[in-house]
């Protein structure tokens, strides 16, 4: 099996996004890339995906109304006690062609049941 196990995605900050000030609220970036980080990992488990058992979340930057970001996700370690996916959440910026980092999370998913990597063993 092929697993994708690092992803772009891009995103728009909006005003429902955001504050009164335009800031991008932590809470709403935290949800999306909660959701972004099962992402790699989905051809992994026969079924549904368990919720992460640990997470470090840390805002470096702000963002502002009509940023476009970029969530980059990607598997960085699997062993047997489960799975740890980083994500970088990135700017680019305007003078240089070099990105600034918003935010940094990882993630640990569990292993729990059998996975898809484990059914093709017992084939």
């Amino acid at each position: 099996m092929n697993t994708l196990t690092h992803i772009n995605i891009p995103y728009t900050v909006t005003k429902n996004a955001s504050n009164a000030n335009g800031f991008l609220l932590p809470n709403i970036l935290y949800d999306k890339i909660k959701k972004v980080a099962s992402t790699p990992i989905k051809g992994f488990y026969l079924q549904d995906i368990p919720e992460f058992t640990d997470y470090k979340f840390r805002m470096h930057k702000n963002a502002f109304v009509n940023d476009k970001l970029t969530i980059q996700a990607q598997l960085v370690r699997q062993d047997t006690n489960g799975y740890l996916v980083n994500i970088i959440v990135t700017k680019a910026k305007k003078a240089s062609n070099r990105h600034e980092t918003i935010c940094s999370a990882l993630f640990g998913f569990p292993l729990k049941g059998k996975t898809y990597q484990d059914s093709k063993r017992a084939c």
